[in-house]
């Protein structure tokens, strides 16, 4: 492959890749609007769509790799460089295209490290709650005293509520 034609393939990678990336944190900020309000029919829709993204852009970087591998360049970031570096023309409008891919997945990960922590806060929540209300592992519970303060429960296993 000639190396215009691979510049040329590595430009549309490039585009593909920066407007899936863009769209990925789109859907990861979406993700937070739906975790946030418990919407569970969003959410569905929204991990396929995030999965369907994530599987794309995990294609598009196996086939940049090859691209490099083909012409000899180590798969790196450094091989990456090289290769931009010998586009020419287009070397200017590719390395702003890397480096907002490489910010915007970089935002994209920090989304998607919050929405985690608020669904393990959520789940700790929850679980929690249920324990109590079930009498299970109620000594570990912490609850609020009338003054406010955290005090470990002296339920001892029993129901708060019967049935």
């Amino acid at each position: 492959m000639s190396l215009t034609a691979t510049c040329s393939k590595l430009a549309n990678l490039l585009q593909e890749e920066l407007e899936r990336s863009t769209r990925l944190l789109a859907v990861l900020e979406a993700e937070h609007v739906a975790i946030a309000g418990r919407d569970t029919d969003a959410l569905q829709q929204i991990i396929a769509e995030k999965q369907e993204l994530l599987g794309c852009l995990e294609r598009s970087h196996e086939y940049r790799l090859q691209l490099l591998q083909t012409n000899n360049l180590a798969m790196s970031q450094e091989g990456l460089t090289s290769l931009l570096q010998q586009c020419g023309d287009k070397q200017n409008e590719l390395s702003v295209n890397w480096s907002e891919i490489r910010s915007t997945l970089a935002a994209c990960q920090l989304k998607n490290q919050q929405n985690g922590v608020i669904l393990a806060t959520s789940r700790r929540v929850t679980r929690d709650a249920l324990a109590i209300l079930l009498g299970d592992s109620a000594d570990n519970s912490e609850l609020y005293n009338q003054s406010g303060k955290a005090t470990t429960s002296s339920y001892g296993g029993h129901r708060l509520t019967k049935v």
